[in-house]
């Protein structure tokens, strides 16, 4: 099988769907070399490589049950209106109170904001976060793990994009917690005499670690697996929480594409520069880009919706989205070199960019 590396992007709750999606390849037998992730996708992929293939589903389970929040599923309409209804007050409610299994309010949180109060950063603690990632994941096997592991945080004085990786240091849970970040919401972490926070503050798909590597490795056939939360198709919004929703997806889906665009560009001319040269290139190198396409009902504060019910559902998703990207990626044969790249937006979505240099070939 081709050298294959996994890329997870943040998104708090949202990232049930890619421990679905990670279920259906370990299924069909990929095993990822190198795990690169940012916020909850740094946490599912330092669950995937700080533990045994054998243990890696188990774990990625027992993580999301445990982050669920069972309370919010005394009842659970089944569809429609009342569906749509329980998912935006679960999603409130963990807004309001915190989410037991991963975070909690935090003292004086909003309350700094009133004259007379201490200041603070940030609305939650990631405490209970923290406690469940000693729980799933083995830091020790993580230290001399075959499976490579990249997070990505930023600096917060400094906007300076920061990675931690396996190949040249353990990573432990601060690096984890540091890249769950996302300010206010979640406070920023001090490592190493750096405060972080979120690496979606820089790169929420932290594809440019890997694909920037893959670049200077000449030949080779290479496929990269991209698992993003934050889709930039989406119904239209047609309220305000709606539409503060849909400004958040198109800034990081956006960051995305442009990303994207960006190391197909990048690729194909350093292709041409090692032509010139007389050297080997970069080998052929498929992106296959699966991601999560909302339905309308999970619009508005859809990140935090912990509810039992919903992260099952996303769980689903992820696992019918990459058993519908694998089919495609079958059939999918690159042409020369280059950086092709196959899009999943949900189930219903299929799209096919190809590569600038496929392009001048044409």
């Amino acid at each position: 099988m081709r050298n294959v590396s996994l890329i997870l992007s943040g998104g708090s709750a949202l990232g049930a769907y890619q421990a679905g999606a990670y279920a259906v390849l370990h299924e069909r037998g990929y095993r990822p070399a190198w795990v690169s992730g940012a916020s909850v996708g740094a946490v599912n992929a330092a669950i995937i490589a700080g533990n045994p293939p054998e243990r890696r589903i188990e774990r990625l389970r027992r993580f999301w049950e445990e982050a669920s929040h069972r309370a919010a599923d005394w009842t659970v309409p089944p569809f429609g209106f009342a569906r749509r209804f329980h998912t935006q007050l679960s999603a409130m409610q963990a807004r309001l109170f915190g989410s037991p299994g991963v975070f909690r309010l935090r003292f004086p949180g909003a309350f700094s904001a009133l004259p007379g109060m201490p200041d603070d950063a940030s609305l939650y603690d990631l405490g209970p976060l923290r406690s469940r990632l000693e729980g799933v994941i083995d830091f020790d096997y993580l230290a001399g793990s075959p499976t490579r592991l990249t997070v990505t945080a930023v600096d917060v004085e400094t906007g300076e994009e920061v990675r931690f990786d396996t190949r040249d240091r353990d990573v432990r849970p601060e690096h984890l917690i540091a890249s769950c970040g996302f300010l206010p919401d979640f406070p920023p972490q001090e490592v190493e005499g750096r405060l972080l926070c979120d690496g979606g503050m820089s790169a929420n798909l932290p594809l440019s670690a890997v694909v920037d590597e893959i670049m200077d490795e000449p030949g080779g056939e290479r496929l990269c697996i991209a698992v993003d939360l934050f889709s930039r198709f989406s119904p239209r919004p047609r309220t305000v929480t709606q539409a503060a929703e849909r400004q958040l997806s198109l800034l990081l889906a956006n960051q995305t594409r442009k990303t994207i665009e960006a190391a197909q560009e990048l690729y194909a001319l350093r292709q041409k520069v090692s032509a010139l040269e007389g050297k080997a290139g970069p080998g052929a190198t498929t992106l296959l880009y699966v991601c999560n396409r909302p339905s309308p009902r999970e619009m508005p504060l859809k990140s935090f919706d912990f509810s039992g019910s919903t992260i099952a559902q996303r769980w689903k998703a992820g696992e019918s989205d990459m058993t519908e990207a694998l089919d495609r990626l079958a059939a999918h044969r690159p042409e020369g070199g280059g950086l092709s790249v196959l899009e999943v937006h949900g189930a219903k979505e299929r799209v096919e960019r190809p590569s600038p240099q496929r392009d001048e070939a044409a």
